[in-house]
């Protein structure tokens, strides 16, 4: 590749410019409440949150007609059409309450306390007032960016976000999103990755051609995804300024 040659590069939202500020969530379920459930349950609340909503994908009600992943747990299908912009957070956190007295019929939960502890947070992390003061931008990513764009690359946004999330990070951090030449929303295309509709959305209405694009997402498959139809696309790490200098980008 012609090392002149100006690039296109998509930036995924969650995990890759905005991150979860973990003493923001804390401080919204209780210091106290999390310290106690790590001590007699000895797990994390976050890793058995995410082990609850993949137990949920496996109900009738609630499998996925595409698999979209956290931390290797499959995402419940209110949670991909909440993505989807079919549902809103409320509907979405509606269903998810609805389901987590199944899974306790089930005896899915090791104690009262570890469930109560599960719905405080899908309550919280389903609220976007809430969900404004525990996300912050993620530096280095914010420096990457501006980097690409003063070299005359393009960049842009492409996500699987819920509208209401994306409008309260719109909100909170204007410079940051309009920084980037344009933001690709999956509840706004009504499709989420690793679909191919949307990527085909992204290239067909911005006349991209995917070996001029790259990905940088933070799921494994989506990556793949994007390589199928012919984009460059890497797993965001701390090394993602190398992976693409490999690609000819100077930064």
């Amino acid at each position: 590749m012609n090392n002149q040659e100006k690039q296109t590069v998509f930036f995924d939202l969650t995990n890759v410019v905005i991150k979860e500020n973990q003493i923001g969530f804390a401080k919204k379920i209780g210091y106290g409440v999390l310290a106690s459930y790590a001590v007699t349950h000895w797990k994390s609340p976050g890793y058995r949150c995410l082990d609850m909503l993949h137990a949920m994908s496996n109900h009738e009600s609630q499998k996925p007609h595409i698999t979209i992943t956290l931390k290797n747990r499959t995402m419940p299908r209110c949670l991909v059409e909440l993505q989807e912009g079919k549902k809103t957070a409320l509907q979405a956190k509606d269903e998810i309450l609805k389901t987590i007295e199944i899974l306790d019929q089930e005896k899915h939960f090791n104690s009262t306390k570890e469930k109560m502890l599960m719905i405080n947070i899908m309550n919280t992390i389903l609220d976007p007032t809430i969900t404004a003061c525990m996300i912050e931008p993620i530096k280095s990513t914010i420096q990457l960016a501006q980097k690409l764009k003063s070299a005359g690359h393009s960049i842009y946004i492409f996500a699987n976000a819920p509208n209401e999330l994306y409008t309260t990070i719109q909100k909170k951090y204007p410079d940051i999103i309009n920084l980037f030449d344009g933001v690709i929303i999956s509840s706004e295309v009504k499709a989420v990755k690793p679909s191919v509709t949307i990527f085909n959305h992204a290239l067909t209405t911005h006349n991209f051609t995917p070996h001029n694009c790259i990905l940088i997402d933070d799921l494994q498959e989506t990556v793949d995804a994007a390589q199928k139809i012919g984009m460059k696309a890497f797993v965001y790490d701390k090394n993602i300024s190398k992976k693409l200098k490999q690609c000819g980008i100077k930064i």
